[in-house]
């Protein structure tokens, strides 16, 4: 439900993304890399070459942020680890004074991706 009502108007209903907008996440090495990356990117946001994923950790809940990842990492084929609330949790409390939203370079030079 959090995928249909929130994500999929630009990630479409088939997780292919939109032009200009936002990118696919089938095989995403960030949504699909280690559960810290792509709660990051929920929680305070990403920019990147195609659009600019806001920040949606203020609307949801570590529950509904570990369920929607978990759906993305294991629907279309993909095949990643589920995302436990535990973890998102974590992530929370370590980036809460993050202001901006994360870079691609940001998120895949993390030494240690809780």
């Amino acid at each position: 439900e959090v995928y249909k009502n929130i994500c999929q108007a630009c990630h479409q209903p088939d997780g292919r993304g939109r032009y200009n907008l936002a990118p696919s996440l089938l095989t995403s090495p960030l949504a699909l890399g280690a559960g810290g990356i792509p709660a990051r990117i929920l929680l305070t946001g990403k920019e990147g070459s195609v659009g600019l994923m806001p920040p949606i950790g203020a609307v949801l809940n570590d529950e509904q942020i570990a369920a929607v990842l978990t759906y993305i990492r294991r629907e279309w084929g993909n095949g990643a680890a589920a995302v436990d609330p535990a973890l998102v949790k974590s992530v929370r409390a370590l980036t809460a004074g993050r202001t901006r939203p994360w870079t691609d370079s940001e998120l895949l030079a993390l030494p240690n991706v809780r």
